[in-house]
């Protein structure tokens, strides 16, 4: 039988114990800051299909915080801290106006390490998703507009120009173009794209594209407008239908500062649509049914509810293992 130091097992036990409260409350705090915030939406007889449109000085704005993508390799950007948001909707048409200040016009791909201005809108209908751009079984909509795809074909823009040049055939200096990739097109007759994905590294081109998006440029600020239906036919494209939650985060890039890919300013808060009241509200701490009651978790890992301790752990299971492994380690060394 295992002959215990009573004192040393019990100063293990004590410190053991404050760990897991440290834990938890650092958890609830993760969970607010990731789910936090308010945003009213407007109802309105016509929705807005530009972002110059005056009606969306009837919208109310909210001003939403960004921060460096630290998640997932490539780590990177955070040139842009704040973004104002601004959200309509009507029967038939739901529209979110994106604003950002960005001193710089990075719409043109004129040579290597030139890269666009853009921003992203991810939306999720039903549970809560994972903030990681979703996961296997729980795929998540993404609309995308780019600079380039609005301004970089207008040759009367000064600050545009072509892509890159090479003195060899597009077959084989672009074989993503060449074999009909719609994610290596330079230019789009649409300027938003609608996209989906399932974790990172995963994002797909949907084959409906029923997403419009419309930018303006005024001053050192671009504001974008993306605008769709609330019904479509695309398998994963996030519903807009009564009763159900509609989970919200957003994404810009700053083609200047280097941003491209996973390197972007991101906000983690989740703002959830409650399409039949007609306002984004907080997303609960606990996950969201659909109901708003948030009786169910909703990451498709660890039933936590989206976030805290890492994968493959999950919250209970991880925390579990932290405080075993803090008993011993300060077991062992009470009881030396």
């Amino acid at each position: 039988m295992l002959d215990l130091d009573r004192g040393a097992a019990r100063r293990a036990t004590a410190a053991a114990a404050v760990v897991a409260a440290l834990l938890v409350v650092a958890q609830g705090a993760v969970t607010a800051a990731v789910t936090g915030g308010q945003q009213p939406m407007v109802e309105t007889d016509r929705v807005p299909q530009v972002a110059a449109d005056g009606q969306w000085a009837d919208a109310p704005s909210r001003s939403v915080s960004l921060s460096e993508q630290q998640m997932a390799l490539p780590y990177g950007g955070g040139s842009v801290d704040e973004m104002e948001v601004q959200a309509m909707t009507n029967d038939s048409h739901v529209a979110f106006r994106l604003s950002w200040e960005d001193p710089t016009n990075d719409t043109s791909l004129s040579s290597p390490g030139s890269y666009s201005d853009a921003a992203a809108v991810m939306l999720h209908s039903g549970e809560r998703p994972p903030i990681t751009m979703g996961a296997t079984g729980e795929p998540v909509n993404i609309w995308y507009w780019r600079a380039q795809w609005q301004y970089g074909a207008d040759d009367r823009s000064e600050w545009t120009g072509d892509m890159y040049a090479y003195p060899h055939p597009s077959e084989e200096t672009k074989p993503g173009l060449a074999a009909g990739n719609p994610l290596s097109q330079g230019e789009y007759d649409d300027y938003g794209q609608n996209y989906y994905a399932a974790g990172f590294g995963s994002l797909s081109h949907a084959p409906a594209q029923n997403v419009d998006a419309r930018a303006t440029r005024d001053g050192d600020e671009w504001s974008v407008a993306f605008v769709r239906e609330h019904a479509t036919n695309g398998t994963h494209d996030a519903a807009f239908r009564a009763n159900e939650s509609m989970y919200l985060s957003f994404a810009v890039w700053n083609g200047s500062a280097d941003e491209v890919n996973g390197k972007k300013s991101l906000t983690m808060q989740f703002s959830t649509l409650d399409t039949e009241s007609g306002e984004l509200a907080a997303a609960d701490a606990g996950g969201d049914g659909g109901d708003g009651s948030g009786e169910s978790g909703g990451d498709g890992n660890s039933g936590d509810g989206g976030s805290g301790l890492p994968q493959p752990f999950g919250y209970v299971g991880g925390l579990v293992a932290v405080v075993i492994v803090s008993w011993a380690a300060v077991y062992w060394r009470a009881a030396r």
